[in-house]
């Protein structure tokens, strides 16, 4: 059986995935473009993109997450399992998540991305993932297996995935009025697609990234998910920062641009720095708040 995780583009994999069980196990660690937290994937799953100019969608980023949600909440109905949108970015089934959604601007493009749990090794995802306790710090559950559910899990038998694809599809061209058409990709996208995996995405240094080693890590959460704040400070400057966690940023330069501007920043002015950085508001109080933290530990 062929496995992955996938791993959001700001999180620390060290922290948020077993990496030595995935090795034992042949299980693939792939960092993606998007935000969001790391998913692990097997043949029981499906991901769907939709690439799109931003003009043909005018919603704002919030409406989308809610739009590309209701076909996978109507393909559920036709299995009789009533499902809902929650949160930001979420599907649920009761209290548990059976879909997750990400997206990202791409220069004059938009991507809106989800996975859908359909029959899924639960156990498997539990051993592969590793996330954090602050992860369900505002969460009834307590465990990767209380949080998430497949809609196999929910019938009470396994299901056809490419029919509940298929579905899906369906929904969705009711929805939005349009007709979809196969395709396969063209030469020249498929060479592009080897040049990306051998020179990108097969490496450790864009999949895992370094251990953590800057002097103080603070972290917590936000309505936008968990941030992690890992700064070196000298003499009341920071040297160097790192920003992770499972953050939803459509624009996927942000995060990098200010830790760039923090660089070199007095601890005294680096709030001011953050204000000025297009975040949400939520993720700049945060992380202004954790900037006093390394402040008291530095």
């Amino acid at each position: 059986m062929r496995r992955a995780v996938f791993v959001g583009v700001y999180q620390d994999t060290w922290s948020e995935v077993d990496v030595d069980y995935c090795r034992q196990h042949g299980i693939k660690i792939v960092r993606r473009l998007n935000g969001g937290g790391a998913v692990y994937h097997d043949l029981g799953s499906f991901c769907t993109s939709a690439f799109f100019p931003r003009t043909v969608f005018p919603h704002s980023d919030e409406e989308l997450y809610r739009l590309f949600a209701e076909p996978v909440i109507r393909t559920c109905a036709d299995y009789g399992v009533a499902a809902r949108f929650a949160g930001r970015n979420d599907v649920l089934v009761g209290q548990r998540k059976i879909h997750g959604a990400a997206q990202i601007a791409w220069y004059s493009a938009f991507v809106q991305s989800g996975t859908f749990l359909v029959n899924m090794d639960l156990a498997a995802m539990e051993r592969a993932l590793t996330p954090p306790a602050l992860k369900f710090a505002d969460k009834p559950a307590r465990s990767i297996q209380e949080r998430v559910t497949s809609l196999a899990r929910e019938v009470g038998r396994e299901l056809d995935v490419a029919e509940v694809q298929a579905r899906l599809v369906d929904h969705l061209a009711q929805l939005l009025g349009i007709e979809f058409a196969p395709d396969e990709l063209t030469a020249q996208e498929r060479a592009l697609a080897d040049e990306l995996l051998a020179v990108k995405y097969s490496s450790d240094e864009w999949n895992l990234g370094a251990r953590q080693s800057a002097g103080v890590t603070v972290s917590t959460r936000t309505p936008g998910g968990m941030v992690l704040l890992s700064a070196d400070v000298d003499g009341g400057a920071i040297r160097a920062a790192r920003i992770r966690g499972d953050l939803l940023l459509s624009d996927g330069t942000a995060l990098e641009r200010l830790e760039r501007d923090l660089a070199g920043c007095r601890l005294t002015d680096a709030p001011a720095v953050v204000r000025a950085a297009p975040l949400p508001a939520d993720l700049q109080e945060a992380l202004v708040a954790l900037l006093a933290e390394v402040a008291d530990n530095a």
